[in-house]
């Protein structure tokens, strides 16, 4: 081609970007590029006479490598007061989205303030010229494939900007930057693509809402879903277009799943009526098993609300289903779901009395469009699990149980089964429950679409007059004038009265305690449950074995998002507990989770101490409440746990010593020790040997250890503390003969916290063996040999001092065994 001799020419002109010498003409030449797109009377004729090819080569390539090598040189105030024209012409009349990029990415910490500074003012001149909406029409005007990731940059620019400036400025933001005016300018850009692309259709133009769908869906994840879907409704509402609405549901299903939740459950909470959810959403449901799995599943069973709109969230989730019989299969399948869960025993024990409470709602709406000429086939399936529900209802001993279970009998009888000649009825009092329940059976009428305007125009209201961005943030002053410290214009307020605060109840059963733990938005129930969650493991001992695991998951991934007193020693306990009352599945779900990849370090470092409490306490019942290990695993632990542990109480070792070596030859009577079963016996094999496999699964697999040297010193001592728990049990050779072979390979390891848990081991393994096998185990006999090595080479005195005790502590359990032999 005859214009590629000039690609070098405007690369090399970048690269010389920097040199101060010539970067005015540079910038000169390069920002004809830009403004002669519009300006007629521009030229090019310093740069190339082929200036068609240059300006798409320039706008296609090299521009964004340009704009991030300007970026430091912002900074410099004599450059840019020099090249002002040129560099705005650069900024804001080059391609808009990677200006908005570039220059959001000069908000960073890596730039200077000043840069900082001449970035957020180029930002607010772009968003003042209009140019959100302008890039988002750019981007819905192709039909291109959109690979993955390719603009995730700019919809966190377009989402966070705002955050990002305050941040970096608080409260010396132009006023277009400022939340308040930003987020209803994207509004407003929004629903101007939105048409842009209705319009594009009729003309029978391709487009694509891919970018719209993930802008939608970051701004809901960042928790501005009611405000957004406000401001949007009242165009799509008002005007009823079916093609808009054809567009919405493209939009709708391009959200990604990450944002499905966000967006979809406030959509459906700001809606009004149910056919107006038909009108936005359309059939999506059916092409789309995320959103059967969120609105059939998620927002009936799994969530469940108490707020004032809850009659208008389950009116608008189950009369979409209904409202068309293309999707009244779906209304179908979830109001026999909804019925088998109401009717379930376990479901009636197990979740609080608000969510109950909340699915016998949804039933009462479902029974609301059941049509009088449904099939039989329906509703008989339907009132069997009705009355099999009433029975587990009214043998509840909780009288708000069975208030419940009477009521929706009582409506839904009426309309599965009408022929009945005898009305289904109970006496009762007409309490709040069942006049909940009943005004759920008047449908919401259609409302006029003057309610989405009001609303629109508090999100929206009116642009600002000095909304243009123009003027340049001033640090150390603020926007609001120079009294804004002045407190003339406050009024008074009266003196605080010390009111009692409102305290949690605490929970009574193990289903609520499980659903107060995951209340992530409320941290006093978090923490009242959290107090009593041990308690209530320990006494609903039946109760815990059934959902054991699922508590350990919601445990296992808890966090301490607010501050909580005691809070890692009430979520040990209550980890404990799980493992005393129920051993076999928590153990094993435990061990298996321990080399999934999905943890964190703290995660596993709680699974391995959980572990090794949990061993201690079956194997002495005595210690259930208070941990005492045998008095050699405390004494090596004194003096292994840490790099740099803190000082042993040797006088206390001394005189444990010289107590238990004292023959006394009267002394007061002593009552026998009752003899009790050792409960970790039985279940020993399921907490040491699927623990064991982390090391030999990480060789091939995911590797744990990997990330940090503590956790693999904690596994050993977890790994040691269990083999010294299973002392006298049947599997305690094997199980020390495995240990043994583990930590052999750690022997050489330069840590010195590894060398002092390898000892340890070592040490375990000597206890439990049977004094007749220790001189015929060849791994001991190995170990004996590193155990004299390390006593008379370790540079370290606290290793040879271990290795010392651990010696003389197998010599004398041989000697013990050669007398046994005589």
């Amino acid at each position: 081609m005859e214009s590629e001799p000039w690609i070098p020419t405007i690369q090399s002109f970048i690269k010389r970007v920097a040199d101060s010498a010539e970067t005015g003409h540079i910038l000169k030449t390069l920002s004809h590029l830009l403004v002669s797109q519009h300006r007629s009377d521009c030229s090019a004729t310093e740069l190339c006479s082929q200036f068609s090819f240059a300006q798409s080569y320039f706008v296609s390539g090299p521009f964004e490598e340009l704009l991030y090598r300007l970026l430091p040189l912002l900074s410099n105030l004599e450059f840019v007061t020099s090249n002002s024209k040129y560099l705005s012409a650069i900024f804001l009349d080059g391609p808009a989205d990677v200006s908005f990029e570039v220059l959001y990415a000069g908000l960073s910490g890596e730039y200077a303030t000043v840069t900082q500074e001449k970035c957020v003012v180029y930002l607010s001149q772009l968003v003042a010229a209009g140019k959100l909406a302008d890039i988002m029409v750019c981007k819905c005007s192709t039909d291109s494939y959109m690979l993955n990731g390719e603009h995730d940059s700019l919809v966190q620019a377009y989402a966070c900007l705002p955050d990002k400036a305050a941040n970096r400025f608080q409260q010396n933001v132009p006023l277009n930057l400022q939340r308040n005016v930003y987020y209803p300018t994207l509004y407003k850009s929004i629903l101007l693509s939105l048409n842009d692309v209705k319009v594009r259709l009729q003309k029978g133009l391709s487009s694509s809402v891919a970018f719209i769908s993930l802008l939608i869906g970051k701004l809901c994840v960042h928790g501005l879903a009611m405000d957004l879907w406000t401001a949007l409704l009242a165009d799509i509402m008002v005007n009823q277009d079916f093609l808009l609405s054809r567009v919405f549901h493209k939009v709708v299903s391009g959200i990604a799943v990450t944002a499905l939740d966000s967006t979809i459950i406030p959509l459906l909470r700001c809606v009004y009526h149910y056919d107006d959810i038909s009108a936005l959403l359309g059939n999506t449901i059916i092409d789309s098993k995320k959103l059967q799995y969120l609105i059939m599943d998620k927002v009936l069973l799994h969530k469940f609300y108490t707020s004032a709109d809850v009659s208008k969230l389950l009116y608008n989730v189950i009369g979409y289903l209904a409202s068309s019989p293309s999707r009244v299969h779906l209304y179908h399948t979830t109001f026999t779901k909804l019925l088998q869960v109401w009717a379930d025993a376990s479901s009636i024990r197990c979740v609080s009395l608000d969510q109950h409470m909340y699915i016998s709602k949804a039933l009462v709406v479902c029974s609301t469009f059941l049509s009088s000429h449904s099939s039989d086939s329906l509703k008989m399936p339907l009132f069997k699990d009705l009355m099999s529900g009433l029975q587990n209802h009214l043998t509840n001993s909780d009288s708000s149980i069975r208030h419940i279970g009477m009521a929706v009998a009582q409506i839904l009888s009426a309309k599965l089964n009408p022929q009945l000649e005898k009305k289904l009825e109970f006496d009762y009092d007409d309490d709040q429950i069942y006049r909940e329940l009943v005004s759920l059976e008047t449908c919401p009428t259609l409302p006029d679409s003057s309610a989405y305007e009001k609303q629109s125009k508090n999100i929206l209201g009116d642009s600002p007059e000095d909304a243009s961005g123009t003027s340049e943030p001033v640090l150390g002053k603020t926007q609001y004038g120079e009294d804004l410290d002045s407190d003339d214009d406050l009024e008074p307020l009266g003196e605080f009265e010390d009111k009692a605060r409102p305290t949690e109840q605490p929970a009574s059963y193990l289903g609520e305690c499980m659903q107060g733990l995951m209340s992530a938005d409320n941290p006093e129930k978090v923490e009242s449950c959290l107090k009593v969650a041990p308690t209530l493991i320990r006494r609903s001992r039946v109760m815990t074995e059934e959902v054991s695991v699922e508590f350990a998951k919601v445990l296992l991934h808890m966090e301490s998002s607010v501050v909580i007193e005691n809070f890692v020693l009430l979520h040990h306990e209550s980890l404990v507990s799980l493992l005393v009352v129920s051993p076999v599945p928590v153990a094993q779900y435990l061990c298996k989770e321990f080399s999934a990849r999905n943890y964190n370090v703290r995660q596993r470092l709680d699974m391995l101490d959980a572990l090794a409490a949990g061993a201690v306490q079956l194997a002495d019942p005595k210690a259930e409440h208070e941990q005492k290990p045998s008095s050699l695993v405390e004494e090596m632990t004194t003096l292994n746990v840490g790099d740099k542990p803190s000082e042993p109480n040797w006088r206390e070792i001394v005189d444990r010593r010289i107590e238990a070596k004292t023959r006394r030859f009267a002394s007061a009577s002593h009552t026998a020790d009752t003899s009790v079963a050792n409960r970790f016996s039985a279940v020993a094999g399921h907490f040491f040997f699927p623990l064991l496999l982390a090391v030999r699964n990480g060789e091939r697999e995911y590797n744990p250890f990997n990330a940090d040297t503590i956790l693999l010193v904690q596994y050993f001592y977890t790994l040691g503390k269990i083999v010294a728990s299973a002392q006298n049990c049947l599997l305690a050779p094997r199980m020390a003969s495995e240990l043994l072979q583990v930590v052999w390979a750690f022997r050489c390891y330069k840590e010195l916290a590894v060398q002092k848990a390898v000892v340890f081991c070592i040490t375990m393994a000597i206890m439990v063996t049977p004094v007749q096998d220790l001189l015929r185990n060849a791994s001991l006999t190995e170990a004996h040999q590193y155990l004299l090595a390390l006593a008379g080479t370790s540079p370290n005195p606290e290793l040879q001092e271990m290795a010392t005790k651990v010696l003389s502590y197998l010599q004398h359990q041989v000697q013990i065994g050669m007398k046994s032999k005589t």
